[in-house]
Order: structure tokens, then sequence, then C-alpha cells
């Protein structure tokens, strides 16, 4: 087991219903394999998840949430914002201070913390300063479904697809 914290940004988390099936799996690989785990999103990336889930209709909004609310009930995230020197580092790093704040300050976190970070985003993906800090998958054979319960509020969640 590793102390290294893995982060997770909004295009992973949304990834488990990316309409990408490779990005999709990624995503899903790790929850369903990790519940136990307790990775780490901060507040803006939750609140990405958020804005873009109320801009879809009440239907979908209604079928996707009991999932979202579940899994983070079910899955131990740490939760938290940001730290001075991470944003610091955000404004001052040169591959960083020129990316949307959002992007910047999540790259800046994972630097700070010497963690590693999952996500679909294909600028933070290409950033050599997140190079060997890209979490990647490990498959282990084991099917990429949840716990019974949880597993039905992802089926019901699946109405919501998200494009990347």
């Amino acid at each position: 087991m590793s102390d290294t914290p893995l982060f997770i940004d909004a295009t992973f988390f949304l990834g488990m219903h990316d309409g990408n099936q490779a990005r999709r799996l990624r995503s899903l690989g790790y929850f369903t394999r990790n519940l136990s785990c307790k990775p780490r999103m901060n507040y803006e990336q939750i609140g990405i998840c958020d804005a873009v889930i109320w801009t879809q209709s009440r239907v979908v909004q209604d079928l996707y949430y009991p999932f979202m609310d579940r899994l983070h009930s079910d899955m131990p995230i740490l939760r938290s914002g940001y730290t001075h020197d991470e944003i610091n580092l955000a404004l001052s790093h040169p591959e960083l201070k020129n990316l949307p704040p959002e992007q910047a300050i999540q790259a800046a976190q994972v630097l700070h913390n010497q963690g590693k970070l999952a996500t679909h985003d294909p600028v933070l993906r290409g950033l050599d300063c997140l190079h060997g800090r890209l979490w990647s998958p490990v498959d282990d054979g084991r099917p990429a479904t949840f716990t019974e319960e949880l597993q039905a509020l992802y089926v019901a969640s699946q109405a919501f697809v998200h494009n990347l």
C-alpha cells in the first residue's frame, strides 16, 4: 500500500458516466475496486461536478444524485480546500501560472503534496510537471461493479452521459 495521496478531479469522477467507453471504464474500474480507499478531492472539483449535473434535466438529476450521494457516503473521500502554499505554487510555477485557476491549483495541490492525480483532463495529462504523477489503472481481473445496492443506483444514474 502506498502513502502517496491520490487526488481525483471532476473529469475523473464524472468519468464514470463518460460517453467515451475507455474513460468510463478507467474511472469505473478505480471506483469499483477501491471503495475503501481514501482518495482526495478538493471542494472546487466537487463543485464542478455539481455544476455539470445541474445543467441536466430534473429527471436526469433525480436519477444521478442518489448514486453520487451514496458513493460519497460509502467511499471515504477526503475533502479539502486549498492551502496558501498550493495557491502560491499555482501562481508561480512556470507551467501552471497561465492555466485556468481550477487546473493550475489542482496541479499545484498534487505537486505540493507529492501526490498522484486521477484525471481525464487532456491539459493536465499533458503537463510535464505532472509526468510520473498521473494515476494509472491496474487491471486485477475483477469485474468493475459496485456492491449490489450501489450498482443498482449506478445503473439508474446512467441516464446521465458526460461528454468531456
